[in-house]
């Protein structure tokens, strides 16, 4: 497995990419143009071979979904999370440029950005079929709440706040709120 050699601008683990890249593409799905970090994550996202630029794949993807999205073949957005190593999530959103002339003829923006901790939960939350009240819970666990100030916050009884952890540490199979959280936030 060939190692991505980094640059100045290349993110390391732990460290927090600029808010957003942006890869421009023509309707056709030609590259226009990016900003300068752009090209570091494409090499992170998909590892190109020896001196070859990286394929932007996952750019792709949610310019396609847009397309798709247009064509009304697929209602879904035009947007993706993607999880790299040393627990990097980025999201990935496409969209139009502009508002003059029809949707076909103007470039499509892609944005690369790392995801949100709201996000994260949230999607945690529906990989492991987390109840309505059960992803709250777990979204102000992240802020570092107590049992005490949970149920005063959610309106519950600090029995019921236990209740929905013991519900939750099942579904995720964690044994406590560190780890819990540590897996919702992808640490």
């Amino acid at each position: 497995m060939k190692s991505v050699r980094r640059s100045a601008s290349t993110p390391r683990r732990g460290a927090r990419p600029p808010r957003p890249v942006v890869l421009l593409l023509s309707p056709g799905l030609d590259v226009r143009g990016q900003t300068p970090q752009t090209l570091e994550y494409l090499r992170i996202l998909l590892p190109p071979a020896e001196g070859r630029p990286p394929i932007p794949a996952s750019a792709y993807n949610v310019a396609a979904q847009l397309l798709a999205n247009e064509a009304d073949v697929d209602r879904n957005p035009p947007w993706a999370r993607v999880h790299l190593s040393g627990g990097l999530w980025l999201t990935l959103r496409a969209a139009r440029i502009g508002n003059t002339g029809s949707a076909e003829d103007r470039d499509i923006a892609v944005t690369i950005e790392e995801t949100s901790p709201p996000e994260r939960v949230a999607l945690f939350a529906r990989a492991f079929g987390l109840s309505t009240r059960e992803s709250e819970l777990l979204g102000h666990l992240v802020t570092g709440t107590d049992t005490r100030e949970l149920a005063r916050r959610m309106f519950l009884s600090e029995h019921t706040v236990q209740d929905h952890l013991k519900s939750i540490f099942a579904k995720t199979a964690a044994r406590n709120r560190r780890i819990l959280l540590s897996r919702a936030l992808g640490t």
